[in-house]
């Protein structure tokens, strides 16, 4: 062996369980601290400064570690895929956490991978399977039971239209979101990650202030950067969107990625263990038997491929 070659070895599993975990953990209390933060911001100025200030952060970074430049087709499906998951990802998710709780919100994203998979089905990128039917069943089930469609269907639903306004807004973000990662894990391995990530970010700005700017106030700007609230907004931008994007792209690195989706079940849990803490009702029975079918529904999907 020559002595001067640095041999590289691969992280350790603990290391990889341990920053999918991390990454979880962060995304769980992001539920709670956006709850908090659009008690004093309004879904559509908040929505503008995650997204701002998030491109503000990953510009330079694209520049300092981005090695190729996208060509002119790629950029075109990039403004795609920016507004599929992130101008309307996030727009649908704080709208829809402004009507439900931390709890609901978290539960109902668990299912992204679900609805990717339903969707790379039907789009071709996937082949049907019975095993892979059985998964989206179960986590439907779970989805279900949480809206109350049991109630719904015999007639005595007690969900209020706020809470359902809420829950299906989350929904229809989970379904852009996964539509967004179809699209990406086409044109992925085409594009440098931190270029298109800074290309899409900056898109995203431009597209979301045209729905944002006419509806943002001067008491929104005001309360944005007045404590508590300053760090309950930079805690979303800085560790719920930048560190979380670098410590998953590290994590793929290493790890399947249904080995990632697995994890995504952690959040519910953070999500609502810190509810109590800042005054967040607490769920209810319909919670865990929802939590437990998607968990189920993940494990499923993962054996299915």
């Amino acid at each position: 062996m020559d002595h001067g070659t640095i041999v590289r070895l691969p992280p350790s599993a603990l290391r990889v369980h341990a920053s999918l975990l991390l990454v979880s953990a962060l995304f769980g209390a992001n539920y709670v601290f956006t709850k908090l933060v659009l008690h004093d911001v309004s879904a559509s100025s908040w929505v503008l400064f995650r997204i701002a200030v998030a491109a503000i952060v990953f510009v330079p970074l694209a520049l300092r570690f981005g090695k190729t430049r996208p060509t002119k087709r790629l950029v075109l499906w990039l403004l795609l895929a920016a507004l599929l998951g992130v101008v309307l990802n996030q727009i649908l998710f704080t709208i829809g956490l402004s009507h439900t709780t931390p709890a609901h919100s978290a539960v109902i994203n668990a299912c992204i991978p679900t609805w990717t998979l339903l969707l790379s089905v039907c789009l071709g990128q996937e082949r049907f399977s019975v095993g892979k039917v059985l998964a989206v069943v179960v986590a439907l089930l779970g989805i279900g039971t949480l809206l109350h469609a049991d109630e719904m269907v015999t007639g005595g639903l007690h969900l209020s239209p706020e809470q359902l306004t809420g829950d299906l807004a989350t929904w229809a973000n989970g379904v852009s979101f996964s539509l967004h990662l179809i699209l990406m894990r086409r044109i992925g391995p085409k594009v440098d990650p931190w270029i298109s990530t800074a290309v899409m970010f900056c898109a995203a700005t431009v597209l979301t202030s045209a729905w944002s700017l006419p509806q943002m106030t001067t008491a929104d700007l005001q309360a944005v950067v007045t404590p508590p609230v300053v760090w309950y907004a930079l805690y979303g931008v800085l560790f719920a969107t930048v560190l979380t994007y670098l410590i998953n792209t590290w994590a793929l690195q290493h790890t399947r990625s249904s080995q990632v989706a697995l994890y995504i079940n952690v959040q519910p849990l953070i999500a609502v263990g810190m509810g109590p803490f800042f005054d967040l009702p607490a769920p209810d029975w319909r919670f865990g038997v929802a939590l437990a079918s998607v968990a189920l529904g993940l494990v499923l999907q993962t054996r299915a491929r």
